[in-house]
């Protein structure tokens, strides 16, 4: 897994720099992923970026059933990194019979073979021979380009990942020796990660690398949301302190009002003696600072793995899980 977590500069440069990948069809009145896990992930990322660039919704959908709405005017990303995942396969068959734009996104298994034969719109190859969640960096250049080529947002994401690359490969890299302090002082401690909305994809990305990577239990968050109900919930089980941490993930994007309310929730959390920890991304376009982020949950992750004891990638009980359900009709 370090391998493949230390190669984010690289992965990203070379996705970066490939060319726009066009797209025929359209218009188009919402954009729908069809994914699960890490595979899903990588849309999280590009439609927080998107979003003010889109003039149409993106939804995500990590289940086997399409909303009723999908039909010829929706553009279909079907994301599975094995190519083989049930609930993305029922939900693209689905999507293609009511005559979608679909484009298939994977490195291999059925999505792939129908790209080949031309069931779909388009078809994006992925890198074989990762663990799903280490090819996401592909594919989410994959996505910024297919979206260019379709001419639904701008090559800017290409000008704001030049900050990224340059944050990564400079001074201002996340600090390897911190985040190994941090996952030293919270291997025994649930941990609960809270993120403004623009940023909640990377308290996503904690949550997920946290538990599939070091076996470790993880929540995730939004601010404000989370303002209304769980930090009510700070007062119970007592006493907290020994058993969770909290983590707050930021950058220089962050709402004002929400900005004031970190500040409050940071200054309850030290009345309580609760360990916490608050993360900003170095100032940089918003892309920059998501990545960025990314990288940094990703490092903490498998530190946290390696204190544990365990193997960060691969995932035991996810393969017994699909072993019993291939089993069972």
């Amino acid at each position: 897994m370090w391998e493949w977590v230390k190669a984010l500069p690289s992965d990203w440069q070379a996705g970066m720099e490939a060319p726009a990948i066009p797209l025929k069809g359209g218009p188009w009145q919402a954009i729908l992923t069809l994914g699960m896990g890490g595979s899903a992930f990588g849309a999280e990322v590009v439609r927080s970026w998107c979003e003010p660039h889109l003039e149409l919704p993106w939804i995500i959908l990590r289940d086997y059933r399409l909303p009723r709405w999908v039909g010829p005017s929706t553009l279909v990303l079907a994301a599975s990194y094995s190519g083989t995942t049930e609930e993305t396969l029922e939900a693209t068959e689905e999507a293609l019979r009511r005559g979608a734009t679909v484009v298939g996104i994977a490195s291999g298994g059925t999505l792939r073979a129908w790209g080949e034969s031309g069931r779909l719109a388009a078809f994006i190859p992925l890198p074989a021979g990762r663990a799903p969640r280490a090819a996401v960096p592909f594919s989410i250049t994959a996505q910024l380009r297919l979206l260019e080529g379709a001419g639904l947002i701008p090559d800017t994401w290409r000008t704001e990942s030049q900050a990224l690359l340059k944050l990564l490969l400079s001074k201002d890299h996340p600090s390897l020796p911190a985040l190994k302090t941090l996952a030293q002082s919270w291997q025994n401690r649930c941990i609960f990660i809270y993120a403004p909305t623009g940023y909640e994809a990377i308290a996503l990305r904690a949550r997920q690398q946290i538990q599939e990577n070091a076996k470790h239990l993880a929540s995730h968050h939004t601010i404000p949301e989370m303002n209304h109900n769980e930090i009510v919930g700070w007062d119970f089980p007592a006493p907290l302190g020994e058993k969770a941490a909290f983590w707050i993930l930021s950058g220089s994007h962050t709402h004002p009002r929400n900005l004031l309310r970190i500040r409050f929730m940071e200054k309850v959390l030290q009345e309580k003696g609760l360990p916490y920890a608050h993360w900003q991304a170095p100032q940089a376009p918003l892309l920059a600072e998501l990545m960025w982020l990314f990288h940094a949950v990703d490092i903490f992750s498998v530190y946290l793995a390696e204190l544990r004891g365990v193997d960060p990638t691969p995932v035991p009980i996810i393969d017994r899980l699909k072993k019993y359900l291939a089993e069972t009709p």
